[in-house]
């Protein structure tokens, strides 16, 4: 199929196509954030800042936003709560499980500032796995590791797993109670979001401002409820780049109302009106989640073993995350993701190719968020 590249395509009519660029667009969310790490965990300021943002946050951004549009096909594909669950749970999980269990028994030896009598010893050691694979992320350390870093975090990035699965909670909820047809409703929803994220960027600390990504989730799920009138072409993509740049220079509050929903449309856009690019990145699997999950610890220990340039970082960060990320699609994520249930058919208007979700649907391929 040719996907038209000057006219514009309407959303419902891609929506079930294989031939989209998701899979590219979540591996370079992932690795955009690795990218803003490599500056920010060596003392530099993160590309971006001119904007007051960063780019870990704009990849984290783009992430809701997808998750929104594809998890809510999700539901309408299947709206069973047991089904809906499981998905998440084998998307989630096994190679959540795995990183913490790498990064506490394989990892954390090799770089604690503690003996290993007295690291094997410590309860932070052994609930670590626990914690974070039951989505307690928030500040989970691990004794003495990393504690003389610039940031003293083991794994910052995974704070944005639990904000995501709330969003997947929400969502349910309105689909469990019959809400999520109800167009007017699901639009007032998240254009509340959009005002509440506006808001609370303003009266809260940087880093708890950045869950105002929330708000990507809901405008996504918004999208799909107006799919059928949402055109994705060039002249509006071009326009939100320099009204993008502008309310960046503006205060906060601004960035948030034009960037979110530019994000939105942007990503939807990228997947699914510009021709397939960069599939040779997606050849060996969807890396994108196993890149988001084990950038920041590789990243931690070059900054312990003497790495302090970012450009340095991302030359040798990169690789090796490729390759883990690549490992954790292979080994662990794609055989979990042949035990999830199968999906019925699409609701009407939604015309997929097949009643299996494209690559694009966060069941099959990756849909971590966080910075």
């Amino acid at each position: 199929m040719t996907v038209p590249q000057l006219r514009g395509v309407r959303l419902a009519d891609r929506l079930g196509s294989r031939e989209n660029n998701f899979d590219v667009l979540r591996l370079m969310a992932a690795w955009s954030v690795l990218v803003s790490h490599s500056f920010a965990l060596v003392g530099r300021e993160e590309p971006l800042h001119q904007f007051g943002t960063t780019l870990g946050n704009v990849g984290v951004l783009v992430f809701f936003a997808v998750s929104g549009l594809l998890i809510r096909r999700s539901w309408e594909h299947d709206p069973s709560p047991r089904d809906f669950w499981v998905k998440r749970a084998l998307r989630l999980l096994p190679a959540l499980a795995t990183v913490a269990l790498v990064t506490a028994f394989v990892l954390g030896p090799l770089v604690t500032s503690r003996s290993l009598s007295s690291y094997y010893s410590s309860w932070e050691t052994w609930i670590y796995p626990v914690r974070v694979t039951l989505l307690y992320t928030f500040g989970a350390p691990l004794p003495g590791v990393f504690e003389g870093n610039l940031y003293p975090g083991v794994n910052g990035p995974l704070w944005s797993l639990p904000v995501e699965v709330f969003a997947y909670f929400c969502l349910f909820l309105l689909g469990l109670a019959g809400l999520l047809g109800r167009r007017w409703l699901v639009t007032t929803f998240a254009g509340l979001s959009l005002v509440w994220a506006a808001w609370w960027v303003t009266v809260t600390s940087e880093a708890v401002g950045a869950t105002y990504v929330l708000s990507a989730f809901a405008l996504g799920a918004a999208a799909y409820t107006w799919r059928d009138r949402i055109v994705l072409a060039w002249p509006v993509a071009l326009a939100l780049v320099p009204l993008c740049v502008a309310s960046g220079l503006g205060p906060d509050a601004v960035r948030v109302l034009v960037w979110t929903p530019a994000a939105v449309y942007l990503s939807y856009w990228f997947a699914y009106a510009v021709r397939p690019v960069g599939q040779v990145l997606v050849r060996w699997g969807d890396a994108s989640y196993g890149v988001y999950i084990w950038a920041f610890p590789v990243q931690q220990a070059l900054v312990q073993w003497g790495v302090d340039d970012p450009w340095v970082m991302m030359a040798l960060a990169t690789p090796v995350v490729w390759l883990l990320a690549i490992a954790s699609w292979r080994l662990i994520e794609r055989p979990a993701l042949r035990h999830k249930p199968r999906p019925t058919a699409p609701p009407a208007g939604d015309h997929p190719s097949s009643s299996e979700p494209g690559p694009g649907d966060p069941v099959r391929g990756s849909q971590p968020g966080g910075s």
